[in-house]
This record gives structure tokens, C-alpha cells and sequence, in this order.
């Protein structure tokens, strides 16, 4: 049998992805604690500095983690005290033996944290520790596209953290090596931290040093819209670079091949210990490890072997690596090369090199699109011919920082001199993905791909791996592009409405066709709303264009998200807006924030209109009239002046009305009543938004009556301090006979229509 252990590591990582897409929970996030002060204890497994309410903290994992009962602090922290009279292995095996008998019985299952640090003493790798803090949960995504940090953190082994943590004892025992690692790896930070400005040397020390967690945010989000994110983790660049370098060194200068191997290997496991020994790392170091390996006994190396077994070693570890965005990036980009380059490369056209550069990065391309798509949900066209200049660079890049780094060792001014090639080629790499996000056609969003329009997209590649001497070149690519378009189509759903659960704000998303709007979109709860919740809804529905964004009236809790998208869109256009409409009110009702959303407009080049009573704006079949406020209506109160939206589609009938209350409510039922504009039918109406979150002052029984909505949706943040939605408003919506969905239960709500068929989707089930 050819590739017996390629063949069994690949059915090993089938079963585990089976077994977790159809049995796996959702990670626990410990709620019950949440914001108690605790304390915990655990051994130093990390130590990384972060930023962190924009300053510099030490954070700290902690493995075999327990909370421990208050009635055992204090015999916990006298067995710590004495911990340096008692050996090694007797300390770990009393731990063992203890852990369960000192832990709160309602954090059973709790085993990883993280500490972020007060000023203080550092704890030492390897060294088992007590300390205090506020406990924070990790919370689980509520919207589509939304970062699932509780998911996220499953993988790395945490399910906590603990805020203001301070020191209340620890162990005297610790891990030698691995601490020594740490101090030589904060050793070279702080060098690079005298060899470079602050930007420079965050990107340097997330390249050489794997440590991300200072790394200045812009860079990261201009690396990773131009598709080079990749450099900034420590992987198989690495070891090809280092790795090899160093084997090649060794073999130049006669060492016995055995001691070779040995030394390089060894060398290569303190360098992953150092920064980490992150997936791409640790898929990078098996791989070599097995390449050195093969060559000393005599054997042919497999790359498809080598990363079945690297694959398997790590899904053995942690079998949940399987859904981490960096494990299928990694694993996926060698499965492309061993795999699908050699169809690829025999069907380019042109034998040059630079051709061959060019479809070995289209091969590796297509290999991680599905990947891409379905973490980021856009790809960036242009990062192929992007990574042709970055990638050869990065050797240098690498060589300058790490002999720089030994130069500074020595003599420091040596080791800024020897910093200035890499200054030069960092700041080529930024003026290249400023350049690139310049050029029309720089973002292909696409939204989040289904699973079958992955599988079918995998399926097409698997095809022209096995079939690929079958079919002629122009067959080939014709294959290729069935498979892109595939993977990226969209399919008509008819009309959607999706309430974004925004915490304590308002968001409504609504699509047609190739239509696109927003109405409202801030959050009281939530800060940066737009970038963690609104922006990436919007790429996962494959929107870079709303055609309007329509303000209801300009409280924070509806406007911050907009407020940041105009300052965005303002400079690097990473949403774009058609125009933004405002309520068309007098002069008293134009505050602070309503004339701050024009200004930005106008910034951003975005049109601003205003809209009042009557005015109409429609796209395709969506027909959205304004009934409320009337136009030019002068009063301070926001909350009265909401703009409130009559929808209408095939039959399908929706009120959208922001925060209305009090007065502007009145005007509304009153004309209503009156059957105030021509061609709109409130009675029956299917969907209400409910107004102002709930609050029992809104939303009456006469304005209920007179709408008799079959469906009401509430946006309201959990544990809100208003108490909304409040309960008068609940019993009311209950005997009007409505079917209620509040974002505080069900997370994003979807209402789709299509045909004569109304369903409504909620993100938490």
C-alpha cells in the first residue's frame, strides 16, 4: 500500500471532522461567573504581553486551572509557601490527586484561564500559582459572521479569564527551560524595541519572536486585507529559512550527519518553544523533523505523508484544532502544493519562471479560498501577485532582523545600523498593500460560502487532481471558473429583514435582490459595534455597498456603529455608503450628533438626504414610505421625532419605528387613523419593530390595535439597565396575539420572505 500513514492520518482528521461538526457543543462560557471576583490557581503554562485598554499587560495562561473554594485559599497558599521543600514530582502529583477536592463544584470542567496582570511580580513557566481577579466570560457569537471568542478560545485550551489580576502565592519549583526561553525571547523584544520605532518593531517581533499580541492594529488589518497576514506568523518560512540554514551551516563545517540532524532539530524545538510553538509552527517543525529523518535512513520524503502525520499529531493534541482558521490555513496551503500544484503547473501557459511563480500562487490560492471565505468572507484578488514580491523579501526581512538582534547583543548601535534594510522593506510591504487596496476590484467579498457550495468546490479540484491529464488546458480552467463561481454565487432568498443584535442599540439590516440598506446601527453596550458586529454581518451576507443607511434619529445607541463606518468610509472605504438619510425635523431637533453625522457625510463623500412624511424610496420590489416625523416638525425630542418606515413587499407588510414615544406615537396613531397617506394599508400589518427597545412607555395598546402585527421583534441588550424589554410591554404584545423575538434570547433574528412564505431564523436556537 502506497503512503500507508498519509492514508490513515487523512482518516484520522475525517473522523474527527465528522465527529465535531455533528456531536460538538458549543464551548462553556461559565456565566455564572461572570464579573464575581475569584481566585484561581493553575500552573504557568504562557506568558505574552497584550494590549489591553490601550496599555501594555502582561497576560498569563494557566493550565490544570481550578477556582478555588473560599475555605481552601488559605491552605492552598501555605502548600505553596512550603511547595520549595517538597520535590518536583511530588508537588505535580499532589496537585493531581487534590485539584478536584479545592475546586468550586460549579466550575467543573474549567481548566484553562488567563490572568491579565496588575503591576507586579512575574510568575515563572512551569511554576504552579495562585491568584485573584474579577472573573470575565468569554462570550459566544450572537449575529452571522461575529467572532465566536468562547469557540476560539476552546481550541487554544481557555475557557476564562480573569481582569486586575494580582499574586497571592506561588510555587518555588518551576520549569527551567522554558522559562529560560521566555527570558531570552523578552530579552530580544526588548531589542528590537531599541533597533525600531514602535510599528516597526511590533511587526518584527510577531515575525521573529511569534509575539502578536502588541502588534500594531492598522498593519494587521492592512496585511490582512491585502492577503500577507501569513508572514506574520512564525512557520515553515521560518524553518526553511533558519532550519535548513542552519542544517546547510552544519554540513558545510563537516558535522557527522547524525549530530547534524540532532543539533538542527534541537535548535529548531527551542526556537518553537520560544515563540510559542503555534500550529503553522508546530505542522512546520513535524515536517522537518521528518524531512531530516528520511534522509538519515535512507528514505524518499513524502510531503503528503509528512503532513498527514503532522496533522495527526496536532488533532491528537487538540481535536477542535479542526475548526481553527490557522490549522486549515496551514495544513490547507501544503495540501494545495503537494496536491493540486502539479494539475496546475502542467496546465500554465508559458514555461518561464515568473510564470511559474504565478500559477504556483494561483494554486495555493485556490487551495485555501474556501478557507478564506469562510473566516473572512472576502478575498483579496490581487494578494497573488502581492506575495510574489512580499515572500522572496521575507528572507531578507528575516536574515536583517535576526543577525540585527545579534548585532544589538553585542554592540547596540551595530544592530540599529543592521535594522535599516528591514525598516526599508517593512515600509515597501506597507506602500505595496496601500497601493493594492487602490486598485479597482482590490476586495471580492463574497460572503460566507455554504457548506455544499465548499464541498461542491472541493469536489471540482479533487476531480482535476485525478482527471487532470484527461482534460485539455482550456477544460482545466474552465473547471477552475465553474468552481469560483460556484463557491462565491449567491442565490436569490427574496426579501430579508435581519434585526442585528447590537446589545443595547438598534440595527436592521434589510436586502433584495442586489439591494442593500441599514436602518440605524449603534449600541450603548457595545463598544466598537461597527467593527466587531455590524461590518462583519454585512460581509458574511457578501455586502461591501448599502445603497442607504437611514438614521431614525441620532442617539448614540443607534448611531455609533454609523458614525464609525462614515469615519471609515472616510479614509480607507472599507464599507461604502450610497447616501444616508436623516430626519427631515426643524432646527431644534438637529443636535449635536445629528450635525456631527452630516459633517462625516460630507467627509466621506456620502450624499445626506432627508426624509419626512411621505417621502418614498424604492429598490426593485421594496417599497419604503416615511410616515413619521412630518417634515420640518421642530422638537428637541429625539425619541418623538424617530423616523418611522412603512415597508412593502408582494403583500408583505413591515413598521420599522426607532425610539417612538410620547408624542411623536400619538401623531402616528392619529394618522393612522385618519388614513393619512394615500395607498398604505396599517391594519394586519405582518412585522413590527418593536419601539425603543421595549420600554413599557411605547408601543401602547391603541398603536397595537390599530397594527395588529402578527410578528414583533425587540432589540435589547442582555442584563440592560433600562430593563427592557419591560414586562407591561411583553403581556401587552402577548394579547394582541404577536409572535415575539427579542435579540436577548434568540441573537440576530432573519425574517425572509419568498413567494407567499414568511419564516423566521433566529441565530441562537
Amino acid at each position: 500500500m502506497r503512503r500507508p500513514l498519509c492514508l490513515l492520518g487523512l482518516a484520522y482528521v475525517a473522523a474527527i471532522f465528522f465527529a465535531i461538526w455533528f456531536m460538538a457543543e458549543d464551548a462553556p462560557i461559565y456565566e455564572n461567573l461572570d464579573k464575581e471576583h475569584v481566585t484561581v490557581a493553575g500552573y504557568v503554562e504562557g506568558k505574552e504581553y497584550r494590549l489591553s485598554q490601550g496599555r501594555k499587560t502582561l497576560v498569563i495562561s494557566l493550565s490544570e486551572a481550578v477556582v478555588v473554594r473560599e475555605n481552601q485559599i488559605a491552605i492552598l497558599e501555605q502548600f505553596l509557601s512550603d511547595s520549595e521543600k517538597i520535590p518536583q514530582y511530588r508537588l505535580h502529583r499532589s496537585w493531581k490527586e487534590n485539584r478536584e477536592n479545592i475546586q468550586r463544584e460549579d466550575t467543573a470542567g474549567l481548566t484553562g484561564i488567563l490572568c491579565y496582570m496588575e503591576e507586579g511580580e512575574l510568575p515563572r513557566m512551569g511554576s504552579l500559582v495562585m491568584m485573584q481577579g474579577k472573573y470575565r466570560a468569554f462570550s459566544h457569537a450572537t449575529n452571522q459572521g461575529e467572532f465566536d471568542a468562547a469557540d476560539y478560545y476552546r481550541v487554544m485550551g481557555r475557557q476564562g479569564r480573569i481582569m486586575e489580576c494580582r499574586f497571592l502565592a506561588k510555587s518555588g519549583v518551576y520549569d527551567v527551560f522554558r522559562e529560560k526561553m521566555w527570558q531570552l525571547k523578552d530579552y530580544l523584544s526588548l531589542i528590537l524595541d531599541t533597533c525600531y520605532d514602535e510599528k516597526d518593531a511590533s511587526v518584527m517581533k510577531a515575525m521573529l519572536l511569534g509575539e502578536k499580541g502588541t502588534l500594531d492594529a492598522d498593519v494587521k488589518e492592512l496585511y490582512r486585507q491585502n492577503g500577507i497576514i501569513h508572514i506574520l506568523a512564525v512557520s515553515g518560512l521560518h524553518l526553511s529559512i533558519v532550519g535548513m540554514g542552519l542544517h546547510r551551516l552544519l554540513k558545510k563545517a563537516r558535522i557527522p550527519n547524525t549530530v547534524n540532524i540532532i543539533v538542527t532539530i534541537a535548535f529548531m524545538y527551542c526556537y518553537g518553544i520560544m515563540t510559542g510553538m503555534g500550529i503553522s509552527m508546530l505542522r512546520a517543525y513535524i515536517m522537518f523533523g521528518i524531512h531530516l529523518c528520511a534522509g538519515l535512513a535512507g528514505r524518499t520524503y513524502d510531503l503528503l505523508t509528512a503532513v498527514a502525520v503532522a496533522a495527526f499529531a496536532a488533532l491528537l493534541q487538540q481535536p477542535f484544532y479542526i475548526q481553527h482558521s490557522g490549522f486549515l490555513f496551514s495544513f490547507g496551503a501544503v495540501c494545495g502544493i503537494g496536491l493540486f500544484l502539479p494539475a496546475v503547473l502542467e496546465n500554465r501557459f508559458g514555461h518561464g519562471k515568473a510564470e511559474k511563480a504565478l500559477f504556483s500562487g494561483v494554486a495555493i490560492s485556490l487551495s485555501t479560498l474556501p478557507v478564506y471565505l469562510c473566516f473572512y468572507y472576502e478575498f483579496p484578488p490581487y494578494s497573488v501577485l502581492l506575495n510574489l514580491i512580499v515572500i522572496p523579501c521575507m528572507t531578507l526581512v528575516l536574515l536583517c532582523g535576526m543577525i540585527g538582534m545579534a548585532a544589538a547583543a553585542c554592540f547596540l548601535p551595530l544592530g540599529q545600523i543592521l535594522a535599516y534594510p528591514a525598516r526599508w522593506l517593512l515600509a515597501f510591504y506597507e506602500k505595496c498593500c496601500s497601493v493594492g487596496l487602490s486598485l479597482p476590484g482590490s476586495r471580492w467579498v463574497t460572503g460566507c460560502p455554504a457548506p455544499w457550495q465548499v464541498a461542491a468546490f472541493l469536489g471540482i479540484l479533487a476531480f482535476l487532481i485525478i482527471y487532470n491529464r484527461r482534460l485539455s488546458k482550456l477544460h482545466f480552467w474552465q473547471c477552475v471558473l465553474c468552481a469560483l463561481l460556484l463557491l462565491s454565487a449567491r442565490l436569490p432568498q427574496g426579501l430579508q429583514a435581519t434585526v442585528v443584535d447590537v446589545g443595547q442599540g438598534d440595527c436592521i439590516y434589510l436586502s433584495e435582490g442586489s439591494m442593500h440598506m441599514l436602518i440605524d446601527g449603534g449600541s450603548s453596550s457595545k463598544s466598537e459595534v461597527d467593527a466587531y458586529q455590524i461590518t462583519p454581518f454585512l460581509k458574511h451576507e457578501g455586502v461591501s455597498r448599502l445603497d442607504a443607511v437611514i438614521v431614525t434619529h441620532p442617539d448614540d445607541d443607534h448611531i455609533s456603529g454609523i458614525r464609525a463606518m462614515l469615519e471609515t468610509a472616510a479614509g480607507k472605504r472599507d464599507m461604502e455608503i450610497g447616501a444616508l438619510y436623516l430626519p427631515d425635523v426643524g432646527s431644534a431637533g438637529r443636535n449635536e450628533n445629528y450635525r456631527e453625522l452630516e459633517n462625516l457625510a460630507a467627509q466621506a463623500r456620502v450624499p445626506v438626504r432627508y426624509i419626512g412624511s411621505g417621502d418614498r424610496i424604492q429598490c426593485g420590489k421594496v417599497m419604503l414610505t416615511c410616515i413619521h416625523p412630518e417634515k420640518g416638525w421642530d422638537t428637541e425630542d429625539v425619541n418623538a421625532y424617530s423616523t418611522v418606515l412603512h415597508l412593502s413587499y408582494d403583500g408583505f407588510t413591515a413598521l420599522f419605528t426607532g425610539d417612538l414615544e410620547g408624542e411623536g406615537e400619538q401623531r402616528v396613531l392619529q394618522m393612522m387613523r385618519q388614513g393619512g397617506i394615500p395607498g398604505l394599508d396599517f391594519r394586519d400589518t405582518t412585522l413590527l419593530k418593536v419601539a425603543h427597545h421595549g420600554s413599557k412607555n411605547s408601543t401602547s395598546k391603541a398603536f397595537l390595535q390599530e397594527l395588529n402585527p402578527r410578528i414583533a421583534l425587540i432589540c435589547a441588550g442582555r442584563d440592560n439597565r433600562y430593563g427592557h424589554p419591560h414586562e407591561e410591554l411583553l403581556e401587552r404584545l402577548e394579547k394582541q396575539g404577536c409572535m415575539v423575538y427579542n435579540t436577548q434570547e434568540s441573537g440576530a433574528v432573519t425574517v425572509r420572505v419568498f413567494g407567499r412564505k414568511v419564516t423566521v431564523e433566529t441565530f441562537l436556537e
